[in-house]
C-alpha cells in the first residue's frame, strides 16, 4: 500500500474588494504507515500477482493452515481482479460501441425533424386553410377599425358632458351672485325701516337685532356644515374618479404594448433579410446590435438551471448555494460547466457584443442588475422563497446609495441609506473587479464570483450577507435593488444591495423584462419564413381580455364623474335647512325666531305706516327688482342642468354602440380561432408520416441512451468489486508477512488503558510526477508595484477580453508542490494550534459589508480585548508546505489597503479579462492562488491582521452590518 502524508489545509486565499487580509483555517491530520515488506499493490489497471511465501521461522510448520488459508485466500482475491479486470474492459469495449451507435441515432433523428418541417410548405389544404385565417384576420382588422370609431364618438361626447358641466358651474355662481344681491338688498330695506323706527323703538331694535344675529349665525352654521359635508364627499369622490382614470390609462397603455408586440412578431415573419450583427454560437446565434439580456432571454441560452448538468451554454441564470448545515462544503458542480476555450465560444467574448467602454452605461447597469437578481431568484426559489422585486424607483435609489462615498468605504452610514432611501433597509456593500470586464458577459461573471462569495465565504461575517439574499419574505414580495458606482480609482465597481420588507407600489416590476422578451421571439440570422401566428393569437387574446376589462374601467368611471357632478350641484346650491342644526342648536333657533316675531309683531303694530316712507320703499323696489334677476338665473341653471343632462344620455347611448362594436370584433376573433384551429389541423395531417419518423427515430435514441446508462451502471459495479477484492487482498498479505515474521496479528485495541501514538515522520510529499499528471503549472505572482502608483488613474479603454485557460475544465490551477531534496528529511509534524473562535465584530471582512435594520434595542457591545478571545494566526514552518499546505489557500479583506500598507506588499495584477467557467464561478474551497512573500513576510502579514481585526471591532452598533 503506498504512504500518504495526508496534511490537509484549509487556508484560502480570496479578494472580494480592493484590500487584502489572511485569515488561516489550518487543519493538520496525519495518516501513514510504514511500507510492509512483501505486500502487493493490486488496481483496476494493473494487477501484480501474490508473492511468495517466504521463509518458515524455527519451530513453524510448512504446513502452517493459518498461513496456508491466507496465500489460499491471497489468491483468491488475485483471481477475482483478474477476472473483474477483464470484465470492465468488455463492458468498456461495449459503452464505446454504443455511443458510437448513440451518433448515428441522433443523425436519424436531426435527418426527420427537417424532413418533418419540410412537409407542410405546398400542400393545398394548408394553403387553403391559410387563406381561410387570413380573411378572417381581416373582417377582425375591419371589426377593429369600427370599435376605434365608436371610442372616437365616445371621447367627443365625453368632451361635450365636460362643457355643459362647465356651464351648469357657471351658471351656479351667477345664482350665487344673484343671491347675494337679493341679500344685500334685503339688508338695505332692513336699515331703511330700522332708521325709521330708531327714534321711537330702540329697545325694541336692540331685541330684534339680538334676534336676528342669533338666527343668521345659526343658519350661516348649518349652511357651512353642509358644504363641509358635500366637500368631503366631492374630495372622496374625486380621488376615486382619479384612481379610476388612471385604472383605464394604464390598460389603454399596456393594450398598446400588446399591439406593439403584435406588430413585432408580424415584422419577424415577413423579414428575411439575413443580419450581419448575427453571429452563431453553441445552442443559437446572438446579434451584437442587441444587450446580452436581450440575447439570452429571447434566444434561451441560459445556462442548465440544475447546476451538475452542462447544457453546452455560458450565462448563468442560479448561483450554487451551500446547504445549510454545511456552509462551507465544496461546490460539486464546478466540472459541469462548457469548455470556453474552444473557438465555438469566441462570438461570445468579445467588445463587438455588448461592450462596456470606460464605464457601464445606464442601460448596462439594469441590465447587471436584472441578471444578478435573476440568479439571486432562483436560489430563493429552491428554497421555497418569494422571489424579490425590483422596482424602477427602487433601482434608481439603489444607483444613489452606490454614488455615496461611504458606500465607496463599504460603510453603513444610516443617514445616507435614509437619503437614498427615505426609510432604513437590509443592505450588502462589495466590489466587483473591473479587470476582464471588457463587455457584459465578462463583468457578469466577475459580478456572480462576488455573490458566491457573499453566498459560500461569508464565515467572517457571520454568514450576514447570505441571511439578506435568503431572508424569508413570508408572502411579501420584497422591493430590493442592485446599485453599481465606478470607484475614483476606476479600479472596481461598488456594488450594493438594499431591501425592505414592505410590499412594493404600483411601478413596473423590471424583472419582467425577461418574460417581456421571451415573448418577442426568438432572434434569427439566416432568411427563412417565420411562424409566429401561435403567439400573436395568444397576444390577441390578452388585448381582447384587456379591452373587456378597459370597458368595465370606464363604464366605473363615468358613474363617477355623474356622482361628482351631482355632489358639486348639490353644493353650488346649498340652502338652509333646520335638520342641519343639532337639538341644541334647533332649541335656539326656534326660541330667536319666537322673539323675533314677538318684536316683529309689535313693531307692525307701532309702525304699520314705515313701508310708506320714500326710503324703505325705494330699498323695497331694489329688493323685489333683485329677487327677479335671482329667478331668471334659477332658470338658466336649470336650463343648464337639462343640457348636461342630454350630453350625458348620449354619451351613454355612444357607449351602448362602443360595447357592441366590441362584442362584434369579439365574435370575429372567435371565427378567427376557429379558422386558426383548422390551419393547424390541416398542417398536423400534411406531416402525419413526418410526425411518426420523429417518434420513430426518438425511440431509437432512447433504447440506446438506456443501454449506455446500464452500462455505465454495471462498469461501477465492478469498479467495487475490484475494489473490494483489493482491500481483502492487502489484508491477506498483510496477514502473510504477519506470520512469516513471526508475529500473530494484533488483537484490536478495545480503547481501554491505551496510550496516544507518537505520530509518525511524514513521508517525502509527492514530485508530482505520476500523481499530479494533468495539471497546470501555477502562474507566478507578479511583482507587486510600490505605493498608490495607480490612485486615481482614469479607466483605459478596456481590450478585447482573453479566452481563459480551460485546461483543467473549469477548475483553478493547482499548486504543483516543490520536490524535496535527496538529503533533506521530513519534519515531523508539530500539533496544530486549536483556532479560536473568529471575530464577528467586524463590518468590513472579505471586502464586503451587510446590514440589517435594527429591530430591538440590545446596548452596545463593546468588544473584548481579551487575547483569548482573538483569533490564532498559524503559519506554515517551512517552504515544504508549499504545496498540499496552499492549495485551497483565501485572502479575506478587512479594510482598505490597511494590512497589504503594513506588510509592504500588493496584491498580484489581475488579468486584463475574467472568463469564468459557468458552475466554478466562485468557489472558494477549490480556488488557489500563489502564496507570495517569504516566512518572515507571512508573520507580518499575521502581525497586521491581527492589528486590523481587533482595531475595527472595538464597539457593536447592535445591529449585523454584512
Amino acid at each position: 500500500m503506498k504512504e500518504h502524508n495526508a496534511i490537509k489545509s484549509h487556508k484560502k486565499l480570496y479578494k472580494s474588494g480592493k484590500t487584502w487580509m489572511v485569515a488561516t483555517l489550518l487543519t493538520v491530520g496525519l495518516a501513514g504507515g510504514a511500507a510492509v515488506t512483501g505486500t502487493t499493490n493490486a488496481h483496476a489497471d494493473e494487477v501484480t500477482p501474490a508473492q511468495a511465501t517466504g521463509t518458515i521461522q524455527a519451530g513453524q510448520q510448512a504446513t502452517d493452515p493459518e498461513l496456508a488459508n491466507a496465500q489460499s485466500d491471497a489468491q483468491k482475491q488475485q483471481s477475482t481482479i483478474d477476472s473483474a479486470n477483464a470484465q470492465l474492459k468488455d463492458q468498456q469495449n461495449q459503452l464505446s460501441e454504443a455511443q458510437g451507435q448513440q451518433s448515428q441515432a441522433q443523425q436519424e433523428l436531426d435527418q426527420a425533424k427537417q424532413a418533418q418541417q419540410q412537409a407542410t410548405q405546398n400542400d393545398p389544404a394548408v394553403k387553403d386553410a391559410q387563406a381561410a385565417v387570413d380573411q378572417a384576420q381581416q373582417q377582425v382588422n375591419n371589426q377593429q377599425q369600427v370599435v376605434n370609431d365608436a371610442q372616437t364618438v365616445v371621447n367627443k361626447d365625453a368632451q361635450n358632458v365636460q362643457q355643459k358641466s362647465d356651464a351648469v358651474n357657471q351658471a351656479s355662481q351667477a345664482v350665487d351672485q344673484a343671491q347675494q344681491t337679493v341679500n344685500q338688498a334685503s339688508q338695505a330695506v332692513d336699515q331703511a325701516k330700522q332708521a325709521a323706527v330708531d327714534a321711537t323703538n330702540q329697545a325694541a331694535s336692540q331685541k330684534t337685532e339680538e334676534a336676528q344675529n342669533t338666527i343668521n349665525n345659526l343658519e350661516n352654521q348649518g349652511k357651512n356644515q353642509a358644504s363641509q359635508d358635500l366637500n368631503n364627499q366631492i374630495n372622496n369622490v374625486s380621488g376615486q374618479v382619479t384612481d379610476a382614470q388612471n385604472d383605464v390609462n394604464n390598460t389603454n397603455a399596456k393594450i398598446g404594448d400588446l399591439q406593439n408586440q403584435v406588430k413585432d412578431l408580424q415584422n419577424q415573419e415577413t423579414n428575411t433579410q439575413a443580419d450581419p450583427n448575427i453571429k452563431t454560437v453553441p445552442n443559437g446565434v446572438i446579434d451584437y446590435s442587441k444587450s446580452l439580456l436581450e440575447n439570452v432571454s429571447r434566444n434561451n441560452l441560459w445556462a442548465s438551471n440544475d447546476l451538475s448538468q452542462n447544457n453546452g451554454n455560458v450565462i448563468p441564470q442560479n448561483i450554487y448555494v451551500s446547504p445549510d448545515d454545511d456552509k462551507t462544503a465544496d461546490n460539486p458542480n464546478v466540472d459541469k460547466a462548457p469548455d470556453t476555450s474552444l473557438s465555438i465560444y469566441d462570438n461570445y467574448y468579445t467588445t463587438d457584443f455588448d461592450g462596456v467602454h470606460g464605464q457601464m452605461t445606464d442601460a448596462q447597469k439594469q441590465e447587471l442588475a436584472i441578471l444578478l437578481l435573476n440568479e439571486i431568484n432562483h436560489a430563493r426559489e429552491q428554497r421555497g422563497l418569494k422571489p424579490f422585486v425590483m422596482t424602477e424607483q427602487k433601482y434608481q435609489q439603489a444607483q444613489v446609495r452606490a454614488s455615496q462615498q461611504s458606500a465607496q468605504g463599504l460603510e453603513h452610514n444610516q443617514g445616507d441609506i435614509n437619503s437614498a432611501f427615505g426609510q432604513d433597509q437590509y443592505e450588502n456593500l462589495a466590489y466587483i473587479p473591473v479587470d476582464g470586464g471588457a463587455n457584459m458577459l465578462g463583468l457578469l461573471n466577475n459580478a456572480s464570483a462576488t455573490l458566491s462569495s457573499m453566498l459560500n465565504a461569508d464565515a467572517s461575517s457571520d454568514w450576514g450577507h447570505r441571511e439578506n439574499f435568503l431572508e424569508d419574505t413570508g408572502s411579501l414580495s420584497a422591493n430590493a435593488a442592485f446599485g453599481m458606482h465606478l470607484t475614483d480609482d476606476g479600479q472596481y465597481y461598488v456594488l450594493t444591495f438594499d431591501y425592505d420588507l414592505s410590499n412594493p407600489d404600483s411601478t413596473p416590476n423590471m424583472m419582467d423584462r425577461i418574460a417581456q422578451y421571451q415573448a418577442m421571439g426568438p432572434i434569427t440570422g439566416d432568411a427563412h419564413t417565420v411562424d409566429n401566428s401561435a403567439k400573436i393569437n395568444d397576444l390577441n387574446n390578452q388585448i381582447s381580455n384587456l379591452q373587456n376589462t378597459l370597458a368595465s374601467q370606464q363604464s366605473k368611471l363615468q358613474n363617477l364623474q355623474t356622482q361628482l357632478q351631482n355632489l358639486q350641484a348639490q353644493k353650488a346650491n346649498v340652502q338652509f335647512d333646520l335638520s342641519q342644526l343639532n337639538a341644541d342648536q334647533q332649541a335656539e333657533y326656534n326660541n330667536a325666531k319666537n322673539t323675533l316675531a314677538t318684536i316683529n309683531d309689535w313693531k307692525n303694530g307701532q309702525l304699520a305706516n314705515i313701508n310708506k316712507d320714500g326710503h324703505v320703499q325705494d330699498a323695497i323696489n331694489k329688493l323685489n327688482k333683485a329677487n327677479t334677476s335671482l329667478t331668471a338665473e334659477q332658470s338658466k341653471l336649470a336650463q343648464a342642468n337639462q343640457n348636461l343632462k342630454n350630453a350625458t344620455d348620449m354619451q351613454t347611448q355612444a357607449d351602448t354602440n362602443l360595447q357592441q362594436a366590441k362584442d362584434g370584433l369579439a365574435q370575429l376573433n372567435q371565427v378567427l380561432a376557429t379558422k386558426q384551429a383548422a390551419l393547424q389541423t390541416a398542417k398536423d395531417n400534411a406531416n402525419a408520416s413526418a410526425n411518426q419518423a420523429v417518434k420513430d427515430a426518438q425511440a431509437k435514441l432512447d433504447k440506446i441512451n438506456g443501454k449506455i446508462a446500464g452500462l455505465n451502471k454495471a462498469i461501477e459495479a465492478t469498479k467495487a468489486t475490484i475494489q473490494n477484492a483489493q482491500a481483502q487482498l492487502d489484508a491477506d498479505n498483510k496477514k502473510i508477512a504477519d506470520i512469516k515474521n513471526g508475529q500473530n496479528p494484533a488483537k484490536p485495541s478495545d480503547g481501554k488503558d491505551s496510550q496516544p501514538t507518537t505520530p509518525t515522520t511524514p513521508a517525502k510529499p509527492d514530485t508530482g510526477k505520476d500523481g499530479n499528471k494533468g495539471t497546470d503549472t501555477p502562474a507566478q505572482p507578479t511583482k507587486p508595484s510600490k505605493g498608490d502608483d495607480h490612485k486615481g488613474d482614469k479607466p483605459s479603454e478596456p481590450t478585447t477580453p482573453a479566452k481563459p485557460d480551460n485546461g483543467s475544465k473549469g477548475t483553478d490551477t493547482p499548486v504543483t508542490p516543490t520536490k524535496p531534496s535527496d538529503d533533506s528529511q521530513p519534519t515531523t509534524p508539530t500539533t496544530p494550534t486549536t483556532p479560536a473562535k473568529p471575530d464577528h465584530g467586524n463590518a468590513s471582512i472579505s471586502g464586503q459589508a451587510g446590514h440589517k435594520p435594527v429591530t430591538s434595542d440590545h446596548g452596545s457591545q463593546a468588544t473584548d480585548s481579551n487575547a483569548a478571545d482573538k483569533p490564532t494566526i498559524v503559519l506554515p514552518t517551512n517552504g515544504k508546505e508549499s504545496g498540499a499546505a496552499t492549495q485551497g489557500q483565501y485572502i479575506n479583506v478587512v479594510s482598505k489597503d490597511s494590512v497589504a500598507a503594513q506588510a509592504g506588499i500588493q496584491a498580484p495584477a489581475a488579468p486584463e479579462t475574467t472568463r469564468v467557467t459557468f458552475g466554478s464561478q466562485m468557489d472558494n474551497h477549490s480556488q488557489q492562488l500563489p502564496q507570495t512573500g517569504n516566512e518572515n513576510s507571512k508573520a507580518v502579514i499575521a502581525l497586521g491582521v491581527l492589528a486590523g481585526m481587533f482595531g475595527l471591532s472595538l464597539a457593536s452598533k447592535g445591529k449585523k452590518e454584512f
